[in-house]
């Protein structure tokens, strides 16, 4: 199967496009976020598409491009997909409504068919942090609307990922080298749906590899960009906010700020130093026992012995974490650290599921559970 390599539209040719069409952000304190188009309509035809009811300067985009990062402020927009050279009025997909998040790194992928009247988009928020000299990260996504559910293993039937279906992308970390991949239908070693094999993941460099096209001829779509493209961008967003502040303008930590608040350590994650905050989400809180919450709020002592738990003096970035067993938090106990298949847990079930957000006062790691002492 030859793999079709992706064109790639310069981020700063669609950044000049797209900003007069859209709220300024703040010299002092930008309100960041990226974004990009992967076109994966195995009967659609090339694309156009506009933002906020404008054309945003991603043009003539056709089946297996996927466009280059584009920075934008955070908030919410307007996306439609249009036919090329064709007027919004005509667009196949929306316009819908599209948040993108304070630092997010957001993929659309025009993914179903004309024929069916399956099309429409697929968002998907990638991990677009730092990697470690000698890691490659790898989103692979499902796009062949008739396949099953997929995993995709090494040859010796190990599982890199597991239970994929159609519209859903997973992302992985991995050691760099030559990797031979099959990918098969979910919880089986065959019939090998797409073979792989002779994969070379270079170190520092992010791939976004998209099953595409029908089940009796399934194709590859792929983008490889390197670290030092987009460090800039990442590096944008380093040193403008505080922990604290970052987590007050996400809505995804509503609960965390307010927790914060009412233990009265706000002012220590806004204030100098140096931090590692393991941030737990809205999602993460719910899913404690019922009344939980509500009686460590009113525990001043505890709720305070809580959240130290779920901060680490210094700024360890991802890279850094993977490499520990074990860490100290403020409250003075004790976390555990693993790895496993690819991904990161604490405390053996609470995974890390976004990483290295930069601050001027250290780095949050987003988690999926509360950790408890």
């Amino acid at each position: 199967m030859t793999r079709k390599l992706t064109k790639f539209v310069l981020t700063g040719m669609l950044l000049a496009l797209l900003i007069g069409l859209l709220p300024a952000a703040s010299a002092q304190a930008p309100n960041l976020s990226r974004i990009r188009i992967a076109h994966l309509s195995t009967d659609a035809p090339a694309v156009d598409i506009y933002v906020n009811g404008a054309a945003s300067g991603i043009q003539t985009l056709a089946f297996g491009d996927i466009s280059g990062w584009v920075e934008l402020p955070a908030g919410t927009y307007r996306v439609a997909v249009v036919p090329a050279g064709a007027p919004i009025d005509q667009a196949a997909i929306g316009p819908v409504s599209l948040n993108l998040p304070a630092n997010g790194w957001t993929t659309v992928a025009a993914i179903g068919s004309l024929a069916s009247g399956s099309l429409r988009p697929a968002v998907y928020r990638e991990d677009v942090s730092r990697l470690a000299a000698d890691q490659a990260r790898v989103t692979v996504f499902h796009g062949i609307e008739d396949a099953p559910a997929v995993d995709v293993m090494l040859a010796d039937g190990t599982k890199l990922v597991r239970n994929l279906a159609f519209g859903q992308g997973r992302t992985i970390t991995v050691p760099a080298g030559t990797y031979d991949l099959q990918v098969v239908p979910a919880g089986t070693a065959s019939p090998v749906v797409i073979n792989l094999a002779g994969t070379t993941l270079d170190a520092q460099k992010f791939y976004f590899v998209a099953a595409s096209n029908r089940l009796a001829a399934p194709q590859v779509a792929l983008s490889v960009v390197s670290l030092s493209q987009i460090s800039p961008l990442i590096d944008k967003f380093a040193s403008t906010r505080s922990i604290a502040e970052i987590a007050a303008s996400d809505g995804r930590f509503s609960t965390l700020v307010t927790a914060l608040q009412a233990a009265d350590l706000v002012d220590v994650l806004a204030g100098p130093g140096s931090f590692t905050v393991f941030a737990p989400t809205n999602a993460a809180f719910a899913k404690l026992p019922a009344g939980t919450l509500q009686a460590v709020l009113a525990d001043k002592n505890l709720l305070t012995t809580i959240l130290k738990y779920h901060v680490l003096g210094g700024k360890a970035l991802a890279s850094d974490v993977v490499g520990l067993t074990s860490f100290n938090p403020l409250d003075g106990g004790s976390v555990r650290v693993e790895v496993r298949d690819g991904k990161v847990f604490l405390n053996d079930s609470v995974q890390i599921i976004l990483t290295d957000i930069q601050a001027n006062n250290g780095v949050i790691h987003v988690i999926d559970g509360v950790l408890v002492p």
